[in-house]
């Protein structure tokens, strides 16, 4: 069993090198599952049933019989000289490969009878050969088997030379005989037509689907490893990162190999770990963002945006991660709120260190002009100390407004 075995592994790799899958045809073009069934079926089918041939051909010697025996050995000598033969294109071999299994099928009927297998032979070959020709090609076994049956017809009609069928069969028998053979070669032929042409189309669709995923996966690819932003994938259980792209190498200083070996805590602060534990056992199954802190291969730490969504990558579920370093707006947010700080500061240095001495300039002036001719020595002074106050006061004003002019964001 071993050796047969063996046997049919070396036969095998011997006749993929007879005949690659690859070959440009010139006759017309085959589909690379027809080329693949003609492959087997030579490879499998052919050497069993070249047993079953010999076996009857040395019954056919013992008794007596030699032109047919010798002459179907001769057959079977260039039928399998073809199929090796690598200086003929495969598209050609393929076709005189048929046409000798169909010169088999006719002399086993003719010399054997309607009780030999040489009928079972010509519709094995009919389906053989509709199924592995293109589909415009698929009724042609059916045209032959016609030629072979109007020309078996003739022989039998003319007794052109002994054989087994014109010892069986006249010519109105045959024709019967004929046409029932005939009308199953047609349903034959008609349902593997039918079956391939949808089969093809089948496989044309799919082809099409095939290449719109593949072009639609390099989009995603490209945006993926493209994006300015880091982006990176992890597996949910155990928070593995599986893809990163080359923003998230440079942001992070790790590289590609570290990320794959590392995990999502390694890019975490230890004093949040145990919070992104947390968020992460929570939202397992749902889309999740907000800001949280992350650190570097240096160990320097920055806020992030994150925006994630579930993703399944291989089979395994995963979260893609969108992380945008936020550092310069959380500081620019910072900014306008210490600016607003200020503002309030500057408002309530108005309401009250502004507003006091000017309301005492103001009522200083109003007794002056009162009594213009009295002694106001004292109430100048007492202007003097207010316009002093209002200076110092708006100098404290324009000196906080110039320490905290509102920058704009990078």
């Amino acid at each position: 069993m071993t050796t047969i075995a063996s046997y049919l592994k070396k036969y095998r790799r011997t006749f993929l090198y007879v005949i690659p899958a690859d070959h440009q045809f010139t006759l017309f073009r085959i589909s690379s599952w027809k080329l693949n069934l003609f492959r087997d079926t030579m490879m499998y089918c052919l050497p069993l049933g070249m047993i079953g041939i010999l076996l009857f051909l040395f019954n056919e010697l013992a008794k007596g019989k030699v032109f047919f025996p010798v002459f179907m050995v001769l057959v079977i000598i260039s039928l399998m000289g073809f199929v090796v033969n690598r200086k003929i294109k495969l598209d050609y071999r393929m076709v005189i490969v048929v046409a000798l299994l169909y010169l088999i099928a006719v002399i086993y009927l003719i010399f054997v009878g309607s009780d030999g297998p040489g009928a079972l032979y010509l519709l094995i070959i009919t389906f053989f050969t509709a199924m592995i020709f293109p589909s415009r090609a698929t009724f042609i076994p059916l045209v032959v088997n016609i030629v072979i049956c109007i020309l078996i017809g003739l022989i039998i009609q003319f007794k052109l030379f002994p054989n087994a069928l014109s010892e069986t069969y006249d010519l109105t028998l045959w024709i019967a005989y004929s046409w029932n053979f005939i009308f199953v070669s047609f349903i034959s032929v008609f349902m593997i037509s039918t079956i391939l042409n949808g089969f093809e189309k089948t496989r044309i669709k799919e082809a099409i689907l095939v290449k719109k995923l593949d072009a639609s996966e390099r989009y995603y690819r490209n945006i993926f490893e493209a994006n300015p932003v880091p982006m990176y994938i992890f597996e949910l259980n155990t928070g593995n990162f599986l893809k990163v792209n080359e923003a998230a190498i440079k942001k992070y200083g790790y590289s590609q190999e570290e990320f794959l070996s590392m995990n999502i805590t390694k890019i975490r602060p230890a004093s949040e770990i145990s919070k992104l534990m947390d968020i992460f056992s929570t939202i397992k199954t749902r889309k999740y963002s907000g800001i949280l802190t992350h650190m570097n291969k240096a160990g320097q730490l920055f806020p992030v945006e994150i925006d994630t969504t579930i993703v399944n990558i291989d089979g395994i579920d995963a979260r893609l991660v969108l992380a945008t370093d936020v550092s310069k707006r959380m500081n620019y947010v910072r900014m306008i709120e210490k600016q607003n700080q200020d503002l309030k500061e500057i408002a309530w240095i108005q309401s009250h260190k502004v507003r006091a001495p000017l309301t005492n300039i103001m009522s200083l002036t109003e007794m002056m002009l009162q009594n213009p001719h009295g002694d106001h020595i004292d109430l100048l002074y007492m202007l003097k100390d207010s316009t002093e106050q209002l200076n110092g006061s708006i100098a404290s004003i324009v000196h906080q407004a110039d320490n905290n002019q509102m920058l704009p964001p990078e």
